[in-house]
């Protein structure tokens, strides 16, 4: 009897199949952008087992060997295979695949059995009266809860893929300007500690100028002064240093070997393209391009709210035996929830303004993009304006004053408030060229953060599909 019984259930199966999310075979991770990759590597769909998640154990042979040599392909690298908000947002994912694969499945059948018309009176006292029922109930989605339900999760799926990304350029970026920042700070212990060697010589000089009787002995006193400043200028930029090889070794849980250097391994940027150029590759950023899936699951989440105003049937199929005349029956049921006062009307009004106000909050996020490109475009152009104008006249005039200066103290033309104050200036402008080399990294970071790619790349590249 069970048997006829599962034959009867499976003639439902055409009914039970249909319902799965028109996107289901869709990636869960959008392709990844050309920011923070190698140059030779192909762009593609990354397997999911390369989601990436901390290192556990040692380091490599080849890490160790690197300890004293950080260069920012390193860094970044070190970054993405550690962190552990990247390992976050990649286990999200895998959660909301989960969901996904859960939103799709029907409810399970229910098996009744019921035993009826026994222990009563007169000839239904005993069992040989009884009626024995085995049946399967299944709900039933008339109107398409389940397609509508998985289609939603799918979409939210998909999104999540799109905060992977982001979180993944985040950390690049973040590592990109905790990179600028340590280089900054090497800059500027190379220049107080030659700007201390400088002040060494020169008391040495005016010490002997002193015993000679050739200046008063209060220059002196004055440059052992200018000697002691140079000192504690070199020693805070050394502790600079060491706080900045902190924030770069944080970010993948390690701490920089002492006497580790930063090398630059990118070359100069080119050209800052046009803004018009890098302005079409806004929409290849996973925020802008996660907008699309943003709405569609509104829309779904709309079509579920509507769906849901039909309940589900639940059809009933079985068997009775009559342990009387030892007969069997079969019986079929059927249960239609009424509609009449709860048809879903609060949940499909609140679907729809939440379809609404994802569109109002989609032309919101545009509007602050564009202000943000802007912003970092100017910020780039401000500091290579700055940047040409120190290399091509500020420093060069400050190192010809300085020379003059050297020399003219040397054969008595000018004292020694005038050769510090050359100095002085000089050491400020070299200051200033490595603080503003620091600000247009940081903002040629922010604006490649904001189109997803290496600027190299705009002119030559066209922005990635916002699909998947």
């Amino acid at each position: 009897m069970l048997r006829l019984l599962f034959v009867l259930l499976g003639a439902l199966a055409p009914v039970l199949t249909g319902c799965a999310s028109p996107i289901r075979s869709t990636p869960s991770l959008p392709p990844p952008r050309t920011l923070g990759l190698p140059p030779d590597m192909a762009i593609g769909q990354p397997a999911p087992d390369d989601r990436t998640l901390p290192v556990a154990g040692g380091r490599t042979d080849a890490e160790a060997k690197s300890d004293r040599v950080i260069t920012l392909e390193l860094a970044i690298q070190r970054v993405l295979a550690r962190s552990p908000d990247l390992a976050a947002a990649a286990e999200a994912v895998r959660a909301r695949e989960g969901d996904a694969r859960q939103a799709s499945l029907w409810p399970n059948p229910e098996l009744i059995g019921e035993a009826e018309n026994f222990s009563g009176s007169g000839d239904r006292d005993k069992f040989e009266s009884a009626e024995y029922t085995v049946s399967l109930a299944q709900p039933i989605d008339v109107s398409g809860k389940i397609r509508s339900q998985a289609t939603a999760a799918d979409y939210e799926r998909r999104i999540s893929g799109w905060d992977y990304e982001a979180t993944r350029l985040d950390l690049i970026t973040s590592t990109r300007k905790a990179f600028a920042v340590l280089v900054a700070a090497q800059r500027t212990v190379d220049l107080t500690n030659e700007l201390a060697r400088l002040a060494d010589n020169l008391a040495a000089a005016v010490d002997a100028r002193v015993r000679a009787g050739k200046v008063p002995p209060v220059e002196g006193t004055r440059i052992v002064v200018v000697k002691s400043a140079a000192r504690a200028e070199a020693l805070k930029a050394e502790q600079e240093l060491s706080t900045a090889q902190a924030a770069l070794s944080a970010l993948w849980g390690e701490i920089v070997a002492p006497g580790s250097r930063a090398k630059e391994d990118r070359s100069p940027a080119a050209e800052l393209p046009p803004p018009e150029v890098l302005e079409r590759l806004l929409a290849g950023a996973p925020e802008a391009a996660r907008w699309s899936d943003e709405i569609a699951l509104r829309e779904a989440e709309l079509r579920l709210a509507r769906a849901s105003a039909f309940p589900d049937i639940t059809a009933s199929v079985g068997a009775r035996h009559f342990a009387d005349n030892d007969d069997y029956a079969f019986i079929a049921g059927l249960a239609v929830p009424l509609p009449v006062v709860d048809r879903n009307q609060g949940a499909i009004a609140a679907a729809a303004s939440r379809r609404t106000e994802a569109e109002r909050r989609k032309a919101a996020f545009l509007a602050r993009q564009q202000a943000e490109f802007r912003a970092s475009y100017d910020a780039v152009r401000r500091a290579e304006i700055s940047l040409r104008s120190l290399d091509g006249r500020i420093i060069p005039a400050a190192q010809s004053v300085f020379s003059a200066t050297t020399a003219g103290y040397q054969a008595g033309k000018f004292s020694l408030i005038d050769l510090l104050d050359a100095q002085r200036t000089l050491f400020e402008a070299q200051i200033q060229r490595v603080e503003t080399q620091s600000e247009l990294t940081t903002a040629l970071a922010d604006l490649e953060r904001l189109i997803a790619r290496p600027v190299e790349a705009a002119q030559t590249s066209m922005p990635e599909a916002q699909t998947k």
